[in-house]
């Protein structure tokens, strides 16, 4: 394949940069903001999600994602343990463990830890209801 002139590769970028552009101005501050703290990790190389705290005493390797662990943590876990949840959604608010503690939180009412945590998953998100 022959390399493309400077003048295409610059039309190219122009275009990116407008679609960048427009689909920036689709979406919302709480999701522009996911995605770019998605991009700075990735630019700079940090993992978001750190290890759990809880061991789990059903899973030999506790991860964060998983809604068996997410289970754990909110029935069993302590205010520790509860921070660390709250630091990985803070960081991907719309991230797999989101994804996961929606799963949870929808599949097996917790009492009064359910409300809890669709509030605070709500908020991290950008909601307001």
């Amino acid at each position: 394949m022959q390399k493309l002139s400077l003048e295409i590769r610059s039309l190219f970028g122009r275009f990116g940069q407008m679609g960048g552009e427009r689909r920036a101005k689709s979406l919302d501050a709480a999701r522009r903001s996911a995605i770019a703290r998605l991009a700075a990790r990735a630019r700079w190389g940090k993992s978001p999600l750190t290890d759990p705290p809880l061991s789990s005493v059903r899973l030999e390797q506790p991860r964060w994602e998983n809604p068996v662990y997410l289970s754990e943590v909110l029935t069993e876990g302590s205010l520790a343990d509860w921070r660390g949840l709250y630091q990985v959604l803070a960081e991907y608010p719309f991230g797999p463990v989101a994804l996961a503690l929606e799963k949870v939180l929808q599949q097996e009412p917790i009492y009064g830890v359910t409300p809890l945590w669709q509030g605070i998953l709500r908020g991290v998100q950008g909601e307001v209801r």
